[in-house]
Parts: structure tokens; C-alpha cells; sequence
């Protein structure tokens, strides 16, 4: 079935369409803001993955679609969620069928696999180095990577696809254990050396939000003696005092936030023990949120694995027992065109939508207030 912005409802996005509807946050903008950018994305791929490209049409949704994804960036700060639908939805699906399509020996269309993993992976160490295990990194290795490489496995029960799934669960065991202990044994984890929270702090590439680096806005390691923070302040103020920097506003910033750093690590003895267990609370906490979120998409991934691999066929060229008939596939319905009634209702409905979301936006502000 095909539904216009949405495509082909296929098993697995109706049971995603079923947990945004039931969700306690379906109300929310930002929720709302997602969806329709996963939709708006999937239709403009439908519009590009063809031979023959109507770009007027395609340029329309493009429009669309990027003014959406720009909304959603700015203002309700979901670049990492944004940045995610348009990997998985456009720009890789694009990328295979456009780059990756070559010609084999028999004359048939086929996916250049190495030029197809040798981009993912360089896109997934780009992703780990920038930001560390974050739901976008997690969330492009085991909705975007893994799927291909799972793909290209033999299924089930070949020993070369099991040690392969016994590899990656022994890889991802480490994570779950840190959430289990955070859930379960906090005062041990908490006491844990901190060699070792340190390391996975590492390997998480934590880095929160809430509480300011001030160590790393004025460039000294962890700890440092306010007699050597002094000095590296002396340094940086030859290159970014005020009266050095006239005319740069961004530098002029710049050197308002180091001084603060200072301020906050050279006064008392207290407040600045305060500070430092206040930046490893919130680093343990972010730690303990990729973690998380590395584990519940691994679990969907593994799942939706081993249901791909238990409903493929051991030869894809018989119909199941021996015996049977060779299986037919049925022949594709031709795709019908919108009528001009029905574009003018899609291009209604866009004003529509975002006036909806203004107004749920407007009166959730008023109701805080």
C-alpha cells in the first residue's frame, strides 16, 4: 500500500508508526518534527532512486523536505536525529543506487559491495572521532552498517554467519554491563577506580552538555595547579585580550569564556572540588545515556536479524520442501501518478502541518508560563 510522504507501508515501519502514536511523547513538537522529517525524506528518495528524474518534482520535496530538517536543527535542537534520517533514508539509499550500481558479467545491475562498505565504514570512524558513541554513531552502525554487512551473510545455522553474530554480541556485551551496573550497582560503580571509568569514559566519547569543560576551554589536562592555570592564562591573553582583539566579536568571546574557566578554577579549594565532582557526575551520566542507547539499537538490530535470517530461504531458488514448485514472485503493480487534485491537497497540507505545530508550540509555551 502506498500512502503519499510516507511510501510503501512495509511491516517494519507500521510497527514504528504503531510505538509513535502509543508513545507518552507523541505530543511532543520535537516528536512530531521527527516523524515528518522521516516521511518527507523517504518520499524524496522515492523521487530520485529512478532512471528518469523529474526535477521539478524532485526540487518541490527537496524544498520540502530541507526546510523541515533545517527547522528541526535550529530551533528544536535535533541536529543529531536529523543528521541520522537523512543518512539513512537519503543520502546512503542515493549513494548505493547511484555510485554503487555497476554492471556484472551477465548483464544484470548489481551492488558494487566493497565501494559500499569501504564508504560506510569511513563514514562510521568519521562519525566515532566527532562524536564519539552518540545515538547518531550507534544509530548509523546498527540501522545503517550492520544491516549491509548482515545482508551479505549465509543464513542461519552457516558457522560463518554464527561466529559472526557470537563476535558481535561478545563486542557489545561490555556496554550492557555498564548499564546493568549503573541500574543496579551504582554506589559500586561510583567507587569503581577511576582508571576504569576513565576508559570507558574514553571508548564512550563522553561529553556532556550541561556542565562546562573548563580544564579544556583553557587547555590544560584534569587537575591542574591554579599556579599552572595562571600561567597558560597569561599566555592565552596575549591572543585574545580585548585590546588585541578589536573588531572580532567571536574572539573577544572567546576570551570572556577562559577567563571565567579561570575564575571557577583558581578560587576556592571547595568550589573548585565542587565543580570537578559536579563535570564527572554529568560525564558518568552521559557515559551511562550512550550506553543505553547503544544497547537498546543493538537489541533491535539483533532482533530484526534473526528474523530476517529465519525467514530467508536456504536456496532462494526453490520453494521451501523437495518437491515443491519453484516460487513465483508476482508481478509489480505499475505506480498510478497524483492527479492535480491530489497535489494541490499535498501542497495544502504543508502550511497546515506547520501551523499545527506552531500552535501546539504556542500554547505549550503559554501553558508553562
Amino acid at each position: 500500500m502506498q500512502i503519499p510522504l510516507i511510501g510503501e507501508v512495509t511491516p517494519l515501519r507500521a510497527f514504528f508508526l504503531f510505538l509513535f502514536f502509543y508513545s507518552n511523547d507523541s505530543n511532543n513538537l520535537s516528536t512530531w518534527s521527527t516523524f515528518l522529517a522521516g516521511m518527507l525524506l523517504s518520499n524524496l528518495m522515492e523521487k530520485l532512486k529512478g532512471d528518469k528524474i523529474n526535477y521539478q518534482e524532485a526540487g518541490l520535496y527537496a524544498l520540502v523536505t530541507f526546510a523541515c530538517l533545517g527547522y528541526a536543527t535550529l530551533y528544536l535542537e535535533q541536529g543529531r536525529m536529523m543528521c541520522f534520517l537523512a543518512l539513512q533514508s537519503l543520502f546512503v539509499p542515493v549513494y548505493q543506487i547511484k555510485v554503487c550500481k555497476v554492471i556484472n558479467a551477465e548483464g544484470n545491475p548489481e551492488i558494487d559491495t566493497k565501494r559500499l562498505m569501504s564508504a560506510l565504514t569511513l563514514l562510521m570512524v568519521g562519525l566515532y572521532v566527532y562524536d564519539g558513541l552518540s545515538g547518531l554513531t550507534s544509530g548509523t552502525m546498527f540501522l545503517i552498517y550492520m544491516p549491509e554487512i548482515a545482508k551479505r551473510m549465509s543464513p542461519l545455522p552457516a558457522i560463518r554467519t554464527i561466529l559472526f553474530l557470537l563476535l558481535v554480541v561478545c563486542c557489545c556485551a561490555p556496554f550492557g554491563l555498564v548499564v546493568l551496573g549503573a541500574v543496579y550497582y551504582e554506589k559500586e560503580v561510583m567507587q569503581a577506580p577511576e582508571e576504569y571509568r576513565n576508559m570507558v569514559k574514553m571508548v564512550v566519547g563522553a561529553r556532556p552538555e550541561s556542565v562546562p569543560d573548563y580544564y579544556k576551554i583553557i587547555g590544560v589536562k584534569r587537575g591542574a595547579e591554579p599556579s599552572e592555570i595562571k600561567k597558560v592564562f597569561r599566555e592565552l591573553s596575549k591572543l585574545y585580550h580585548p585590546d588585541k582583539t578589536a573588531g572580532h566579536p567571536e574572539l573577544q568571546a572567546r576570551f570572556v569564556e577562559i577567563s571565567d574557566a579561570v575564575r571557577k578554577l583558581t578560587g576556592k579549594g571547595s568550589d573548585r572540588e565542587s565543580f570537578i565532582k559536579e563535570l564527572e557526575n554529568a560525564e558518568l551520566q552521559d557515559t551511562i545515556t550512550r550506553c543505553v542507547y547503544f544497547c537498546l539499537l543493538f537489541a533491535l538490530w539483533f532482533v530484526m536479524t534473526m528474523l530476517s535470517y529465519m525467514s530467508r530461504p536456504k536456496d532462494p531458488s526453490a520453494g521451501g520442501e523437495e518437491g515443491d514448485a519453484p516460487r513465483v514472485e508476482a508481478p509489480k503493480k505499475p505506480r498510478v501518478p497524483m492527479t492535480r487534485m491530489q497535489w494541490m491537497w499535498l501542497l495544502l497540507s504543508v502550511p497546515i502541518a506547520w501551523g499545527w505545530l506552531w500552535m501546539e508550540n504556542h500554547w505549550a509555551t503559554v501553558s508553562e508560563a
